[in-house]
C-alpha cells in the first residue's frame, strides 16, 4: 500500500477522532454513559466499516469519529462497525 494513503488515512483518523469527541462533549454534558446507542455514532461506525475495506481514509475517519467519542460513549458503536469491517475483510 502507498505511503501517502497511509498517512492520509492516519491524519483523517486523527481528525474523526477530534470530530467524535467535540460531538459528544456538546451532545452529552453528562460525565457518564447514560444506557442508549447514539443513532449518529452507530451509522457512522457501521458506514465506517463498510468503507474501510474499499476505501481506508474514508472508512478510517468514518470508525475513528465513535472511537473519538468521550469516555463511556460510543465503545458500542464503534465495536460493532470494527466487527463488521473485520467480518466484510474475511468474506472479501
Amino acid at each position: 500500500m502507498d505511503l501517502l494513503i497511509l498517512d492520509i488515512s492516519l491524519i483523517l483518523f486523527v481528525i474523526g477522532n477530534l470530530l467524535g469527541l467535540e460531538y459528544s462533549y456538546r451532545k452529552y454534558p453528562y460525565p457518564y454513559n447514560i444506557k442508549r446507542v447514539d443513532p449518529l455514532a452507530l451509522a457512522l461506525g457501521i458506514l465506517g466499516g463498510i468503507v474501510v475495506n474499499f476505501n481506508l481514509p474514508l472508512g478510517s475517519l468514518l470508525l475513528a469519529f465513535p472511537l473519538g467519542m468521550r469516555s463511556g460513549y460510543g465503545r458500542v458503536e464503534f465495536l460493532i462497525g470494527l466487527a463488521l469491517a473485520f467480518t466484510l475483510w474475511v468474506l472479501l
